[in-house]
């Protein structure tokens, strides 16, 4: 922010173009928000909206089952499932406070899960998502205008899956790569573009992109059939993010995808072996981790104006955790979501506030 106290023209004029010239250059700079829940042994972010709203799932301490959250930026909110469920998680928020997951209750032969709807302006309440008898539906994201995504599973065939009050459940099914394909949408943008991937059971995914409302799954570039690859979110600009292995040495690291060309984000990797992009904002930030398991490293990145940097080491309390295992959403004012490492081997969740530098003019200029 900007504070202007009376100064000469003259000498404001050439302070504000020095400060445009500074914040062009400047690098990012966060702090470091705990989503803390009490009971809980792990704190899971999948997703953030606009307003500051996040959702995931924490370990009970006591029962070790998976608990929905809704976190308003004070503190965390347990999400109501169905009584004859165990326990349950909560996948996506769109800008409406809309929100999707599932419960579930593991058996003897597998999980039976139910998909739910919450909304945050009423969470003693919930709705479910119906599919087609035996099918489990499993929602991974919802967009403005309340279409969910995701993966549908029958008799162990998982397909993708689009759903929305006004058409109901749509079996969006797989691309055409014969027998034992498998497929599943990640995310939807407000623009209606679907983005996902398919897959043969045991083998690396592919990353696909669809139309809400339109039948049909392609590949979202050329060369992605041939290697790794996952799509997880698009902007409505058409920049969509994801991971590839680009050089076909079965490392996939963080891309974009635009007009049918996969390109690595520039730095993104931060001297690791492999990363993944999860999420962009309208302003083009975009975030995900970098990652080396033959080592156990890990770190957060955010690519911003075509610099990509570690968000631990552009945090004020930066130190707060040992390291940071990925940045999962980014809202338009640049607040990123994310895990890390908590203490004795537990994941935490944390939000990374931006940090605005204050310029104040007074009785000539004092920049600082």
């Amino acid at each position: 922010m900007i504070t202007v106290k009376s100064p000469p023209s003259a000498v404001l004029a050439i302070a504000l173009g020095l400060t445009a010239a500074t914040a062009a250059a400047a690098a990012p700079q966060y702090h470091l928000v705990p989503i803390e829940i009490d009971g809980a042994e792990s704190v899971f972010v999948a997703d953030m909206n606009d307003a500051g709203l996040a959702v995931g799932y924490y370990v009970d301490a006591d029962t070790f089952q998976n608990r929905p959250f809704l976190w308003d930026g004070q503190q965390a909110r347990r999400l109501p499932i169905p009584a004859d469920r165990e326990e349950g998680q909560a996948t996506g928020i769109n800008g409406n406070g809309r929100i999707v997951g599932y419960a579930s209750t593991i058996l003897k032969d597998g999980a039976v899960t139910t998909a739910l709807l919450w909304d945050a302006a009423d969470l003693a309440q919930y709705a479910i998502i119906e599919g087609p008898a035996g099918t489990q539906v499993n929602p991974d994201d919802i967009n403005d205008s309340g279409v969910v995504v995701g993966l549908a599973a029958t008799a162990g065939q998982f397909n993708a899956f689009e759903w929305s009050a006004e058409r109901g459940f749509v079996d969006d099914g797989v691309p055409d790569h014969g027998p034992g394909t498998q497929a599943y949408w990640a995310g939807i943008n407000n623009a209606g573009v679907k983005l996902g991937g398919w897959y043969f059971p045991g083998t690396p995914s592919h990353a696909t992109i669809g139309q809400a409302g339109v039948p049909g799954i392609a590949p979202i570039a050329a060369g992605v059939d041939d290697v790794a690859s996952k799509a997880y979110a698009a902007n409505e600009a058409g920049l969509a993010v994801g991971e590839m292995d680009l050089a076909g040495n079965g490392k996939p690291v963080p891309v974009t995808f635009r007009d049918g060309t996969a390109t690595a984000v520039p730095g993104a990797l931060l001297g690791l072996a492999q990363g993944i992009a999860f999420d962009v904002n309208e302003g083009g930030t975009i975030v995900g981790r970098a990652y080396d398991f033959a080592t156990l490293a890990f770190k957060a990145f955010v690519h911003v104006d075509g610099v990509s940097y570690d968000i631990a080491a552009q945090a004020d309390n930066g130190t707060l955790y040992e390291y940071l295992l990925n940045a999962v959403a980014v809202a338009e004012d640049g607040t990123i979501a994310g895990t890390a490492r908590g203490p004795n081997f537990t994941v935490a969740s944390y939000v990374a506030v931006p940090v605005v530098a204050e310029t104040i003019f007074a009785d000539g200029f004092d920049a600082r």
